[in-house]
């Protein structure tokens, strides 16, 4: 079913609202705060449907590159991308994750559909990269990761009473040019709790993750992102622009599902 267009011009003032995000540029970031019952998605089938698919399948056109064997299932890269024109949402989905979609990205004409995203794995899994077009299809690629050391099975550090009040730190931001594109580095500070850990007395420390990120390229919105708690700590993304210039002011923003924000530049020279 698709999603109505009322609701996606709803849903993108609240994401405009929460993040300060600038709109019509090309990228429409529907999920935001009405994201919950995509991430509550078992399947990826369900999640394909809750994104406005009308089918699904998988296609040699999409393109999933990660590792076979992880030692520790803590932080493990996912890289993901497709030639395919008329892509509209990237997402990223681990089968065994105890909320199994980890990320929705939607991407302007500015940006390559190429993505790395460092995961967390509870568990041995399938990893999935899906990509869901204009024309309603989603098309999927899939790998097997083998998991020694579960994300789950470290002790948590992460006090039990973190509120928004308190400080966080500046977002990392690297960028290097290619010739006609830029490679952007960009790594987060957060703990990034998926509620499924505990602390070092044997509590459970409560869900604690970035759940929306916007990134934007002289103030026009490129890349906005749902983001679950399958997300690793410390977020790594890269993606590439395709014609940045000496210059252009690159910002990320970034909220997290206890009501703090951050927003880092970048001028790319």
């Amino acid at each position: 079913m698709l999603i109505p267009a009322n609701l996606i011009r709803r849903q993108l003032l609240q994401h405009a609202a929460a993040s300060g995000a600038c709109l019509a540029y090309g990228v429409r970031p529907a999920l935001a705060l009405a994201s919950a019952p995509v991430f509550e998605g078992k399947t990826l089938a369900q999640v394909a449907k809750a994104l406005g698919a009308k089918s699904i399948a998988a296609s040699a056109d999409v393109r999933l590159n990660t590792l076979d064997y992880a030692e520790n299932g803590a932080a493990v890269p996912v890289d993901i991308s497709t030639s395919l024109t008329g892509v509209e949402r990237v997402v990223l989905f681990v089968e065994k994750n105890p909320t199994p979609l980890i990320a929705v990205f939607q991407l302007s004409e500015a940006v390559d559909t190429v993505l790395t995203l460092h995961t967390k794995l509870a568990q041995t899994s399938a990893v999935y990269a899906m990509v869901i077009t204009a024309d309603g299809r989603a098309l999927h690629a899939k790998k097997e990761v083998k998991v020694v050391l579960g994300s789950c099975g470290a002790v948590s550090e992460t006090p039990d009473n973190v509120d928004a009040k308190r400080p966080t730190e500046p977002t990392r931001i690297r960028a290097q040019n290619q010739g006609d594109s830029t490679l952007v580095r960009m790594r987060m500070a957060h703990e990034m709790e998926s509620g499924q850990r505990k602390n070092a007395v044997g509590k459970l420390v409560p869900t604690w993750h970035i759940n929306q990120v916007s990134i934007q390229l002289n103030g026009k919105l490129i890349v906005a992102a749902d983001w679950g708690p399958g997300v690793s700590r410390n977020p790594y993304l890269q993606f590439t622009l395709k014609k940045a210039k000496p210059g252009d002011k690159l910002s990320v923003i970034w909220r997290d599902n206890k009501g703090a924000m951050r927003t880092d530049d970048l001028l790319l020279v």
